[in-house]
This record gives C-alpha cells, structure tokens and sequence, in this order.
C-alpha cells in the first residue's frame, strides 16, 4: 500500500528529472546537435540499411558484419528508419522515454527497499534526485548519446525491481512478463547481458527460496536468448559473437585486464564521490550479511542490487574498459550508486530531534549546493571530450555529402566510420576494423588505442582505398604533413602509417 501510495510522488519526479537533468547536461556542455554520437551513427547506418532491405550490413552489397554490438537497439532503430528517413527527433524522444523509465524504476526500487526497512521512501527518493541532479553524465549518454545505454539501464533497473520485489514481498508463484521480458531482453541487448541477467537471476534464486521455481524459468530463457541469438549470429555473420568484440577485446588477457583495471581506478578517483558511494556500498553489504541468516527484510534484496553494481563494475574491468568520456560503460549504474546513501538518511532521519534537527537543515542547502557544483563543473570540464564525439558525426556527413559528388564514387578509408556512412553510399573501408571483419581478425593482440587497436598495415596496402578520409585530423600548413602526434604514440591508432614513404608517395592531401 506504501508504494502504490507513492505511484505519482515517484512518477512525477522521475519525469522532472530526466527533463532537468536533460536540458542541464545540453546546457553545460554547450548545446548538443541532435544527431548522437559517431558509434550511435555506426548503429543507425545499420539499422537504415536494413529499412531499405539491404541486409544487416555497413556497406550496401557488402560483406555481413555486426558492427554496432547491440543486435536489439540495431532493430528497434529499424523501425524507426521505417517510419521515416529522417528519424533523428524519433530517436531522441524514445532515448528520453527509456531515461525515464530507468529513473523511475530506481525510485520505486529505492522506495521498496526503504519499505522493507521500515524507514521513510520519500526521504530515500529525495536523496536520489539530488544525486541524479548532480550527475549531468548520466543524462548525456541515456538521452542524447542515441546509444543504447538507456535501454541497458532501463531494463537491467527493471530487472532489479521485480526481483526485490520476489524476494521481498513474497511474489506470485509463477513468473511474471515483468521477469521475463528482461530476461529475454538483456541478452539480444548486449553480448554480456547474459552474464548479468544470470548472475542477478541465480543470487535471487539461491537467496530466496520461495523464488525458486520462478527464478529457475527465467534463468532458462535468458539462456534460451543467449543461445538463439548467438546462433543466429553464427548463421548470418559466421562469428558467435558482434565484430565489435573481435576489433576491441585483446586475446592478451593481462593486457585486457590491466587496461580494465585503470579504467576502473579512473572511475573510482575522478567521477565525483563515487569513491564515497563506493565505499558505502561496501559497508552496506557487509552490514546486510551480518542480518541474512536471520532474513531481516531488506538484506537479500539490498545485496541483490550490490551484486549489480560490484558486478558491471567487475565485468568491464575484465573487458578491458573504454576510452570515451564520462566513463560509459559505468554509466547505467549511476541511479544505484546512491543507495546506501539514500538508504542511511532515511533511516536516520527520524531520529534527529531538537537541536540535531536544526543542524541538519543548517547544513543541508549548502551541502546540497556543493554537490551541485562539483558534478556540474566536473561535467562542464570534460564538455570538449563530450563534444567532440558529436563534431566526428558532422564533419564524417559533410565529408560523406562532398565526396558523393565526384563520379565515380570512390572507395574510402575511415577512422571515425559513423556520420560517413549515414552520407555516403561508396564503398566504406573502416580502417579500426570495427565494420571489417578482415581488418578486426588481423591482429588478435590489441597494441595502441584503447577500443581502437585493429588497424593492421598489411590488410590496409591489401586493398588500399582509393581515399582516406581524414577529416578527424588537420594538415599543417603550408605542408603536406599530417599534424598529428608522433608516429610512437600509443594514441595514433593507424600506427604510423602517415608518418611513412610509401603512404606519403601514394596518398596526397
């Protein structure tokens, strides 16, 4: 009753901050062209040439490849591409639409939790909207990056809800669609989204018997979706797994596991408090064991939520991290972070009387404000990264609009594969391999760019493209030199290549 009490309470601030948070991380980065970022673009070419009956391939009459690494978000922009050609505005509002719902689902896993520990959820869900509303970042990648991200969040959130809501209140015997479809779901999301529906199902199953039956089901269909989707890629792609992987993921595995681990520590000490919220996570769990064995309400569900958030960020150190900005593939966990936070005012709170009372609205406002500066100027700080993720897409479609115009049309080589393909109908070469299942296969140990290490000399002079589209970089003038960095970085991810005589003698700028 507590929580169908406080439907429009959570409903109508979850809507207030997705909007708030929305229109703050457009305005503090400097206003964000409606277009998404370069690897959402790599998604939509697919998804567009599926509409127009191509195949799911990046090059019309080219090899089949899975190179936007979300096989479910690929075909739900599929439809969108059906509806109209110019599906931007589309996209964006459902991107807006799956933020909501995410931080909706929060809020009324919070308030369950809270519920279950006979403390007060408006407090809890206060708490939350301050932390959301001081982590623009989260906002930037769910609404308006066009990624997936918002729909990873959503339904891994959902996912956590209805188990809480299993384990906690003693749900129907039979397994609900609210179970299910995540279960389905998470799998044809992304590749490891079978690690984590497993992972989270089987805690749930092991910690509350009466769930059993149920969670034995629903672990079965994230499976049976593992299994159909992964044999459908054999079948069409001839790989078990998206080209993405292939192109990004080391075979070294020290390797991998050391780049993860610095893309975890960079998490850990420079996003804002989440050192903090880290460490109380930690406390909350060892304070949860403590109450298990005598199955005081809240403990499994709280621990089943902490195996969630410990759990992404163990599965993308093992991966190997990544290299974009605002730490993205953390972000869909930002609305779990504050919990223990949340969790602790509200059970404290109650307690505060007098003089304590007075102090702790004294303090409030300004803490309240500190937070708020810290997240947006560490957000504000890093709007160039942010920003220029969006410039890749346009200057790949204005390149994409100029080159269409010389007949014939040649074949290209690209770095940044996105915004190009949305724009030109030549063939593409994507030089990182991401989109080119030869170029990805060369080398199975990864040197270089994080993500962005494929790049391999002999496969390149193998088909040697009539371009290379080098918009993302600049000529030194009065030169024919690239102004790039030296040929040794480990941030040149063609390894060289301008740098050398026969490139220089055969390419002209």
């Amino acid at each position: 009753r507590p929580m169908a009490r406080a439907f429009w309470k959570d409903f109508s601030a979850a809507l207030a901050v997705t909007v708030v948070g929305a229109a703050l991380a457009w305005i503090l980065s400097g206003g964000l062209p409606p277009i998404g970022i370069d690897d959402a673009a790599i998604t939509r070419s697919y998804a567009e040439n599926l509409a127009r009956g191509a195949g799911y391939v990046y090059n019309v009459g080219g090899e089949r490849v899975e190179g936007s690494t979300t096989l479910l978000w690929a075909l739900i922009l599929t439809s969108a591409y059906l509806v109209t050609p110019t599906p931007e505005f589309i996209i964006l509002s459902f991107c807006g639409l799956l933020t909501f719902s995410a931080v909706y689902a929060s809020f009324r896993l919070l308030r369950l939790l809270a519920d279950s520990l006979n403390s007060s959820g408006d407090v809890a869900v206060g708490v939350a909207v301050i932390t959301l509303l001081a982590s623009p970042g989260y906002f930037v990648w769910g609404v308006w990056s066009m990624m997936e991200l918002a729909l990873w969040s959503a339904t891994v959130i959902w996912l956590l809800l209805h188990l809480v809501i299993q384990i906690e209140r003693a749900g129907t015997a039979r397994l609900r669609p609210a179970l299910a479809l995540p279960a389905l779901a998470l799998p044809l999301i992304r590749p490891e989204g079978v690690a984590v529906a497993f992972g989270l199902i089987g805690l749930a199953t092991l910690l509350a018997p009466a769930f059993r039956r149920q969670g034995v089901v629903a672990l079965a269909l994230a499976l049976v979706s593992f299994g159909a989707v992964t044999a459908f890629r054999v079948i069409y792609f001839g790989k078990p797994f998206p080209n993405t992987f292939y192109a990004k993921v080391s075979s070294d595995t020290m390797q991998g596991l050391a780049d993860g681990l610095k893309y975890l520590a960079s998490f850990l000490l420079g996003a804002p408090f989440v050192e903090i919220l880290i460490v109380g996570w930690a406390a909350a769990v060892g304070w949860c064991v403590f109450r298990l064995p005598d199955h005081a309400p809240g403990s499994r569900g709280l621990v089943v939520v902490a195996a969630a958030v410990f759990g992404f960020l163990a599965v993308y150190t093992v991966l190997g991290g990544d290299h974009f900005a605002l730490w993205r593939f953390y972000a869909p966990i930002i609305p779990l972070l504050s919990v223990p936070a949340a969790l602790f005012a509200a059970l404290t709170l109650p307690y505060l009387v007098g003089e304590r009372v007075a102090i702790y609205y004294a303090t409030l406002l300004p803490a309240i404000a500190a937070l708020f500066a810290t997240g947006w100027l560490h957000y504000y700080q890093a709007r160039f990264d942010i920003r220029k993720e969006y410039t890749l897409v346009e200057r790949g479609l204005g390149f994409g609009h100029f080159l269409s115009g010389f007949k014939p049309l040649q074949s290209i080589g690209v770095g940044p594969a996105g915004g190009i393909a949305l724009a030109y109908d030549g063939h593409i070469y994507d030089l990182l391999g991401l989109n080119w299942t030869e170029m990805a296969h060369a080398n199975p140990v990864k040197v270089g760019m994080r993500n962005h290490a494929s790049f391999d000399k002999p496969t390149f002079w193998a088909h040697q493209p009539d371009v290379i589209a080098t918009f993302n970089v600049f000529c030194l003038e009065g030169t024919q030199r690239f102004g790039m960095r030296a040929a040794a970085s480990p941030l040149d991810a063609f390894a060289g290549l301008f740098y050398e005589r026969r490139f220089q003698e055969e390419y002209v700028p």
